[in-house]
């Protein structure tokens, strides 16, 4: 817990399997075109925050290629209004457009989303209590 509290202090978005560790639920997975990516959602923890946005960092995992930049994180808006990419790695800015749109497309990806950014602001009370 003193992780959560150290990113929480330095204003660091904290992931929801850090909080709520359970391996059948840690990370969404996304398979697009031949490629499976790995989606960590992390979350502002400061509980007077109301930014209403979920970090995801989609790490590709198959195929496996030894690269260091197989990853890109984007600060994703939770009312499904868009996103801002943070960093690319070697995606170009299509690429991330279209896994993305093929991610959030049935919608069920941003119920749950929210669902866990509400989780995650309730648990930061606790801790805060």
């Amino acid at each position: 817990m003193y992780a959560v509290l150290s990113k929480m202090a330095n204003g660091i978005t904290v992931c929801y399997s850090e909080v709520f560790p359970d391996q059948n639920q840690d990370y969404f997975h996304c398979k697009y075109i031949g490629r499976l990516f790995l989606v960590a959602d992390s979350y502002c923890m400061n509980p007077d925050c109301t930014c209403q946005e979920a970090v995801l960092n989609f790490v590709q995992v198959y195929p496996r290629e030894d690269r260091d930049d197989n990853s890109f994180m984007i600060r994703f808006k939770l009312n499904g209004r868009g996103y801002k990419i943070h960093e690319r790695g070697r995606f170009n800015k299509r690429e991330i457009q279209g896994i993305v749109m093929h991610f959030t497309s049935d919608g069920t990806v941003l119920e749950r989303l929210n669902e866990r950014y509400k989780e995650m602001k309730e648990e930061v009370k606790k801790i805060l209590s």
